[in-house]
């Protein structure tokens, strides 16, 4: 089953969104038991902040947060955002900047198992509030009603 939604996503999403997803540029998929890791590299480096509307206003993804760990560089800024459940799609969608403060891999998460994906939806918002700030999250309760409701 997670075979078909890995050949489901690369071949819907590289057409919504082919400025961050390229079947071109695409690593060998990661399959396990109940997930499977995606790479893809970006044509050209993106700012954090087009990727972020890329992912909230394309393919209307639940932003999970912005976050920044250190104000002295560029490096390590992230953003995250996940499909929602309702839809009954399951991935979540990862982008860090490099040193030079740009986006320029995309990283996603498919599941199989929506239990699994909140679990390490909610563990991503966690790990992240521990060092840095936030410049945008939602609460653990609003991602628990999306997975719920």
């Amino acid at each position: 089953m997670l075979k078909s939604y890995v050949n489901d996503f690369i071949a819907v999403m590289p057409l919504q969104m082919p400025s961050l997803m390229d079947k071109n540029r695409l690593s060998e998929p990661l399959i396990y038991k109940d997930y499977a890791l995606l790479e893809f590299s970006t044509a050209t480096p993106l700012s954090l902040e087009d990727v972020t509307n890329l992912l909230e206003d394309e393919v209307d993804l639940v932003l999970l947060y912005v976050h920044t760990p250190s104000l002295a560089t560029d490096f390590g800024r992230s953003c995250c955002a996940y499909s929602n459940p309702a839809f009954g799609h399951m991935y979540k969608v990862n982008a860090v900047t490099n040193s030079d403060g740009m986006v320029d891999q995309i990283r996603v998460t498919i599941y199989d198992d929506l239990e699994l994906m909140s679990g390490d939806v909610i563990n991503d918002l966690k790990l992240h509030g521990r060092t840095g700030h936030f410049k945008y999250a939602i609460t653990k309760e609003d991602v628990l009603l999306n997975f719920i409701g």
